[in-house]
């Protein structure tokens, strides 16, 4: 299991159930029209955010399945313009930044400081996209963690990152796409920059 004080969702108030309450018919129309907009979604019952499952296909469409942070209810809703995305740097200030930005488009943030615990925390819940600092990626190597990850499961959609055009005279950014990165950036980033990588590479 993924290091709880290394990976944070920002689940504050989140309320444990056994058996979760099902959401009326209005309300599950209500949240497959909210999940279909740009935007923050929240719970129709109780106001809290959500937790997105991976996207799955369900006949001829690609669901998902999302479960609220705070009265615990979970509904399936189509493939939604919300993502589960994955950040990886040591740097506390960068993750806070990038998760700034993210959560506010109504994105689910995934942090660690820590490749090693990102792998960990992929294979317990896939994310849409990953983020990683190739600079400062932690006890694990970017080019590793994308060597590993992308082992077993080829079709993750890595984005890599970094705050300098050169490492050891090597551009650090290059050597990642060559191990399967579907998209680089440099730092600093705008957000209308970011959510639009966001939008090209994640499913």
């Amino acid at each position: 299991m993924p290091d709880r004080r290394t990976v944070s969702a920002r689940r504050h108030g989140r309320r444990r159930h056994e058996t979760a309450t099902p959401y009326t018919l209005e309300e599950i129309a209500e949240l497959r029209a909210r999940f279909a907009a740009p935007g923050p979604v929240r719970c129709p019952s109780c106001g809290s955010r959500f937790t997105l499952g991976p996207a799955r296909r369900r006949g001829a469409e690609i669901a998902r399945r999302v479960v609220c942070l705070g009265c615990g209810r979970a509904a399936i809703v189509p493939n939604s313009r919300s993502a589960r995305i994955l950040v990886i740097t040591r740097h506390d200030a960068l993750r806070d930044a990038l998760q700034t930005m993210l959560a506010g488009a109504g994105h689910e943030v995934v942090e660690t400081a820590d490749a090693w615990v990102g792998l960990l925390a992929y294979r317990t819940v896939p994310a849409d996209v990953v983020i990683i600092d190739v600079l400062a990626p932690g006890r694990m190597e970017a080019a590793e963690f994308l060597r590993q990850l992308r082992r077993t499961y080829p079709d993750a959609r890595v984005v890599t990152m970094a705050g300098r055009p050169s490492y050891q005279g090597v551009d650090p950014l290059a050597v990642t796409q060559a191990f399967g990165a579907v998209r680089t950036f440099r730092m600093p980033v705008s957000r209308d920059d970011l959510l639009r990588i966001i939008e090209e590479v994640r499913p």
